[in-house]
C-alpha cells in the first residue's frame, strides 16, 4: 500500500512538473534538492522573500499548480486556466492558449477604459526615429519567434536596430504588429522610478533622501522614512504583505482593486521591522501615488514631459487606475508598445550617458544599490528570470550582472518576460515582449549584450 502511494505522489509531480521545464521535457519537482548545498538550489525552493519554502509551503504549490493544470497541451487546443485574466508564471503555452490570452489583454484594456481606469498620455507627434539595418543572421532567433514564447526581439547596438523581430505571421488568431499594447508589469516599476527621477530633476520632490511626509500615510510605517527606503525596497514592510507581495495586511482583495485611502486604513498602527530588501508590488504603487501627491496639479504636465518631450512615444501610453480612486489615481502597471519600450530604454541610456539631472539620479541609484538577495546565477535558471542574474537592485532597477562585473548595465524585469537589458558603456539595448517564461535569458539577453552578437 505504502509503494502504491508513493507512485500515486510521485506521478502527481510529476505532471506538475511538466510545466516548468523548458522545451516541456519531463521532470520531477523534487524537493529534497532545496536542502542540499547552497550552489544547488532550484528556483521554486525559494519564496518571495527569497528565503527558503516551509514544508507546508510547499504541499500548497504542489496542490495549487495541480489544481491549474499547468502543462502545455500537446494537442493544440487553448487553456483557459480557469478564466484567468493572466497566464500563470509557470505556464508553458501553446499558440492557440496565446492567442486567448492575447485577447484577453486587449478586452481587459477595453474593460478598463470604459471604466474610467486608464491614465492616458497621448503621443505628440514627434516620435523618436530609428535607423534600421538588415536583421543580423540568427537562427535560434528565427526558430524562436516561429514556435517559441518571445513575441517581440529587438536588439538596438549604438543608435541603430540589428534584429527586429516579430512571432511569424500565422501563428496567433490575430498577428503581433508595431501597434500591440504589451503589459509592462514590472518593468514599470522601473519606469515609475525614471519618473521620480524627473520629479526630483523638476523640483517636486527634493532628492530621494527627502523624509516622507504624507498626509495620507501619517500613521503608518512608511511615514518619517526616506524615499530612498521605498525606492530600495527596504522599507520594513515584509510583514504587511502576503508572500505574493500584492495583498496588504491578509487582505482577499489585490491592491489595485482597493485604492490607496483603503490600503492606508490597513495599514494605521504599523512600523517598520528591519531594513531587509523586500520585493513587493504595493511598494511601487504608493511610489507611484507620492509621485501624484508631490507634483500636485502639475502631475499631468510632468507625465507628458517624461512620455512626450523626453521618451518621445509614438503610440498611447496608459496605466492602470486604482479601482477607488480620489486624487491617488497611479499604479506602475502600464501598457505599451514594443517601439515604445525601446524608446523608454533609448532615454533612460542617453540620460545616464550625457550625465543630465536625471542620468545623475541613475546613477546614485546605482552606486546606492542594494545587494539583491535574487541572485543566483545557475545554470537552471537560464530559462526563468533576468533578475537571478543581478546582484544589485536599487531604486527599481538591477544592476551589476553576472560575468559583467565591471559594465554599466541596468535592466528592468516585468512578469513572464517584458525586459530591457541595457549595456551603459556601449550603448547596446535588448528588449523582449514574452507570453511566458521558459526561454533562455543568458541565450537571447545576457550574451548578446556581453558580446554584442545575437546567438547563431
Amino acid at each position: 500500500m505504502k509503494k502504491l502511494l508513493g507512485i500515486l505522489v510521485l506521478g502527481l509531480l510529476l505532471i506538475y512538473f511538466v510545466a516548468l521545464v523548458p522545451n516541456n521535457a519531463e521532470a520531477k519537482l523534487d524537493w529534497s534538492k532545496c536542502d542540499q548545498d547552497e550552489d544547488y538550489k532550484p528556483l521554486y525552493c525559494y519564496g518571495n522573500d527569497g528565503k527558503l519554502l516551509s514544508k507546508n509551503e510547499r504541499k500548497i504549490i504542489d496542490k495549487e499548480k495541480k489544481e491549474v493544470g499547468l502543462y502545455k497541451d500537446k494537442e493544440g487546443k487553448a487553456i483557459s486556466y480557469n478564466g484567468a485574466h493572466e497566464l500563470p508564471e509557470n505556464a508553458r503555452p501553446n499558440d492557440a492558449t496565446i492567442s486567448l490570452f492575447e485577447e484577453r489583454k486587449k478586452e481587459f484594456i477595453k474593460k478598463r477604459r470604459r471604466q474610467n481606469r486608464l491614465y492616458t498620455i497621448a503621443p505628440k507627434g514627434n516620435a523618436a526615429k530609428f535607423t534600421y539595418e538588415k536583421n543580423l543572421p540568427s537562427l535560434k532567433l528565427e526558430k524562436h519567434l516561429s514556435e517559441g514564447f518571445i513575441l517581440s526581439y529587438l536588439f538596438y547596438d549604438n543608435g541603430v536596430i540589428k534584429y527586429d523581430g516579430i512571432a511569424a505571421d500565422g501563428r496567433f488568431k490575430k498577428k503581433i504588429t508595431n501597434k500591440t499594447l504589451f503589459y509592462t508589469h514590472s518593468t514599470g516599476k522601473s519606469i515609475t522610478s525614471y519618473i521620480v527621477g524627473h520629479a526630483i530633476c523638476d523640483g517636486f520632490i527634493s532628492s530621494i533622501d527627502e523624509i516622507i511626509d504624507w498626509p495620507l500615510m501619517k500613521n503608518t510605517l512608511y511615514q518619517g522614512q526616506p524615499l530612498r527606503n521605498l525606492l530600495n525596497m527596504n522599507a520594513g514592510d515584509k510583514h504587511t504583505v502576503n508572500k505574493r507581495a500584492n495583498r496588504v495586511m491578509g487582505n482577499k482583495d489585490h491592491h489595485r482593486d482597493m485604492g490607496l485611502e483603503t490600503i492606508a486604513n490597513l495599514l494605521d498602527g504599523t512600523k517598520a521591522k528591519g531594513n531587509e530588501v523586500f520585493y513587493n508590488n504595493v511598494l511601487t504603487d504608493i511610489i507611484a501615488n507620492y509621485i501624484v501627491f508631490k507634483a500636485g496639479d502639475k502631475y499631468d504636465e510632468l507625465m507628458k514631459k517624461v512620455f512626450q518631450d523626453k521618451v518621445k512615444i509614438e503610440h498611447e501610453v496608459a496605466y492602470e487606475k486604482h479601482k477607488k480612486f480620489r486624487q491617488y489615481i497611479a499604479s506602475y502597471s502600464y501598457f505599451m508598445t514594443r517601439l515604445d519600450f525601446l524608446r523608454v530604454a533609448e532615454a533612460i541610456m542617453i540620460d545616464y550617458q550625457d550625465r543630465t539631472c536625471v542620468g545623475n539620479y541613475l546613477r546614485e541609484s546605482q552606486q546606492q544599490a542594494k545587494n539583491w538577495y535574487k541572485y543566483r546565477p545557475f545554470k537552471d535558471n537560464a530559462h526563468w528570470f533576468l533578475h537571478n542574474y543581478a546582484k544589485k537592485y536599487g531604486s527599481q532597477f538591477y544592476f551589476d550582472f553576472y560575468k559583467m562585473k565591471k559594465r554599466n548595465i541596468i535592466a528592468t524585469e516585468g512578469y513572464n518576460g517584458q525586459n530591457m537589458l541595457i549595456d551603459l558603456d556601449n550603448s547596446r539595448i535588448v528588449i523582449t515582449n514574452s507570453a511566458a517564461t521558459g526561454w533562455d535569458v543568458r541565450t537571447y539577453m545576457l550574451n548578446v549584450i556581453r558580446k554584442g552578437e545575437l546567438p547563431k
